[in-house]
């Protein structure tokens, strides 16, 4: 365990980036345009709270080819967008996030790590990452990588949120997560594990 860790919460997240159909633009780059956020009180073994953050694009644009995908629009990060910056103010003051343990679907944790870099904001990251995926190809699918849609078939889930926005994958892989603990038994520890 570590120390620095707290033990009854983990941060589930999930990121949407602008994107386009083939190479960006000259000049842009792939940047973080939605942050999800789903916690899971581990006493509980359910999701206590959940957030979705549209962040301002500021060396991009969304595409429309992004739209399509995600379902982001310029109107949307316009009307209700804050910056990145601001975004990692309130995962450090909101939700303690360099206290939790965060779990993903994928590497978007080396994303977030680069995108902090890029726009030079103070890191909300506990820098202790869970990959949900690399636990399904190597544990539980015997090498073969699957999509998150896959993963909740296997556990019988239906999609609960939206594919593609980061709040609807953000639930999604906190309930395959809570899923797998009552699969495997772990679910609903004692009291005593958390003091």
């Amino acid at each position: 365990m570590h120390k620095n860790l707290r033990h009854d919460r983990v941060l589930v997240v999930d990121l949407e980036l602008t994107c386009w159909d083939g190479l960006p633009p000259e000049g842009e780059r792939p940047e973080i345009i939605e942050i999800g956020v789903a916690e899971i009180d581990l006493k509980r073994d359910e999701i206590s709270r959940t957030i979705s953050m549209l962040t301002r694009p500021t060396a991009s644009r969304i595409s429309p080819f992004c739209t399509d995908f995600t379902g982001i629009t310029d109107e949307m990060v316009a009307a209700d967008g804050i910056s990145f910056e601001t975004a990692c103010q309130q995962l450090r003051k909101t939700y303690g996030s360099t206290s939790k343990l965060w779990v993903g679907w994928g590497s978007d944790d080396a994303l977030f790590a680069a995108e902090v870099q890029a726009k030079g904001a103070v890191d909300p990251a506990s820098h202790r990452y869970l990959d949900l995926c690399q636990i399904q190809e190597y544990v539980l699918a015997g090498g073969r990588r699957i999509s998150l849609d896959e993963a909740l078939k296997v556990m019988k889930l239906e999609r609960a949120g939206t594919a593609h926005r980061a709040l609807g994958d953000a639930i999604d892989t906190a309930r395959l997560f809570l899923a797998w603990r009552e699969r495997f038994g772990l679910g609903a520890l004692p009291r005593e594990h958390f003091d």
